[in-house]
């Protein structure tokens, strides 16, 4: 009986390293957050270097016009900035749309490499054989508004880096009114997407990729490669940088981009399980090489990236926040464990909702992003639902280019037609 109380001890104390030990991180970016500086960034002469904006689209005919609508309406003068849409495995008009805005583009049909990874692959290997390459690539999905500013902001931050840049910009929802799903993804964007990277600008380390609204600079496109076949491509491009040529991704958090998200209970599932499978893949298969260098290497930033990777969503660490204080409970009853084992639990609880209120605050979320954290319950439920479908469709092919189900959205100026914007 004497082990009883020892294994409870060993268990009560992984489970509070683990749990307690991603509250404090998540805190620590939180806290650098709040003493981030936020002034726009003004560099002279920003506007004469040349931008080439990469749109990869698969069937995108339902928002691709409003998409580069908000791309011909930026504050970039329209002679240093091209925009190029990847019509990848089309079969409906997204080419042909993309040709009535003034973009080019380029049509790509392989029916055996399917994917956006595939799709950004193909491209930039094109693109480094132009005669007259651009200063700086900007990579914007199809169902996306970008600020006015959002191409100067861009810019500004990746001058101020050099040829060698990588900076993401602030990534955000676009439908946040369209139900209680999208508004609790903009609180998770907010979170995830804006206060993380934030925090970590200010601290220094590697702001890491979100797959929208990124810029990099021409020398950083020479030495890198896309990953094909990756289901997360901007994921494992992001690691690849800080790993092979110790690029920082940098953070532009005035330069914002908003893409529609799912509304409905289908489309939202599929796009979760999508994104599940993607970053279980990549924590399996980078995280622990990526630890172990960054600690044998004394490099905060891969350190910090492999950190990233291990610690769990918000909904999965509630789930084990949950876990921990069931089982604390059980053993102080059977008097196996110390009541300050709930109290250990109760302060990381505290913690949670600090750094969930704390950040929703420092990203200035909506009402609607606040409010919809009344579901956060009844979505953790149906994600772990989700999750346990996925494990069961273990195996099945998941790195096709999957399109979610849109709703067709028009330019806010309809009667406008887009001028061409090439350099």
């Amino acid at each position: 009986m004497e082990a009883l109380p020892l294994a409870a001890n060993i268990v009560m104390a992984t489970l509070a390293a683990y749990a307690g030990g991603s509250v404090v991180y998540l805190n620590t970016l939180l806290g650098a957050a709040t003493r981030a500086k936020r002034e726009p960034l003004t560099m002279p002469g920003v506007a004469t270097y040349t931008v080439t904006v990469v749109v990869p689209a698969h069937n995108e005919e339902a928002v691709l016009r409003a998409t580069l609508h908000s791309l011909t309406k930026q504050d970039y003068p329209t002679n240093a900035y091209r925009v190029l849409v990847i019509a990848d495995n089309c079969t409906d008009a997204t080419a042909q749309i993309g040709r009535e805005c003034g973009a080019t583009v380029w049509e790509r049909v392989n029916l055996d490499e399917r994917g956006k990874g595939y799709a950004l692959a193909w491209a930039f290997e094109r693109i480094k054989a132009d005669s007259d390459p651009s200063d700086f690539y900007v990579i914007v999905d199809a169902d996306t508004e970008a600020a006015p500013n959002c191409l100067t902001e861009l810019v500004a931050r990746a001058v101020s880096i050099g040829e060698r840049a990588a900076v993401q910009a602030r990534y955000g929802v676009l439908n946040t009114d369209d139900g209680w799903r999208t508004a609790l993804m903009t609180g998770a964007f907010d979170l995830v997407n804006h206060v993380k990277p934030l925090g970590r600008e200010r601290l220094g380390l590697s702001a890491g990729l979100k797959g929208n609204g990124m810029i990099f600079g021409r020398e950083t496109m020479r030495v890198a490669k896309w990953r094909g076949d990756s289901i997360t491509e901007d994921l494992d491009f992001g690691l690849d940088l800080l790993e092979e040529h110790g690029i920082r991704v940098a953070y532009a958090p005035d330069a914002v981009v908003r893409a529609q998200m799912p509304v409905g209970e289908q489309e939202s599932r599929s796009q979760r399980d999508r994104w599940e499978r993607g970053r279980r893949e990549i924590v399996a298969r980078r995280s622990g090489g990526l630890l172990w260098r960054g600690l044998t290497q004394g490099d905060f930033r891969k350190t910090d990236a492999a950190l990233d990777m291990l610690i769990p969503p918000l909904a999965e660490l509630f789930a084990l926040l949950a876990a921990w204080t069931l089982v604390c409970g059980v053993n102080v009853a059977l008097g196996f464990v110390s009541p300050w084992w709930l109290a250990a639990a109760a302060a990381t609880w505290l913690g949670y909702g600090v750094y969930v209120i704390g950040g929703l605050k420092v990203a200035d979320a909506s009402g609607a992003a606040v409010g919809a954290l009344l579901k956060a319950p009844a979505y953790m439920i149906w994600k772990f639902v989700l999750f346990a479908q996925s494990k069961l469709r273990r195996g099945k092919d998941g790195k096709e280019w999957v399109r979610t189900a849109r709703i067709t959205v028009a330019p806010v100026e309809s009667s406008e037609t887009p001028e061409a914007t090439h350099r």
